[in-house]
């Protein structure tokens, strides 16, 4: 992985450096240094990738749960326009 891809990754991810240099314990310069080298270390590489399958099994879990959520309000508004039906039935 270039330095280039790992940036890109991060933005992905919503992460800035600081946060990189604090997952790997490096200091921000030591990660800018890598721009000068043609892959950075293994151990940030694999740092960013499990990252990213924690960021996307997140993301999928809350989608989940965000359309389960919104099947709930129809149910709700369905019943809600069965109420107001049977009321003008009434009248």
């Amino acid at each position: 992985m270039t330095y280039k891809e790992f940036l890109e990754t991060l933005e992905e991810l919503q992460l800035d450096l600081d946060s990189a240099a604090e997952a790997l314990d490096l200091e921000i310069s030591d990660i800018e240094a890598w721009e000068e080298e043609e892959e950075i270390p293994k151990s940030a590489e694999k740092w960013v990738k499990k990252e990213k399958v924690e960021f996307v099994e997140l993301n999928n879990s809350n989608t989940e749960e965000d359309l389960d959520d919104e099947e709930e309000d129809d149910l709700d508004n369905d019943d809600d326009n069965d109420l107001d039906f049977d009321d003008e039935e009434e009248k």
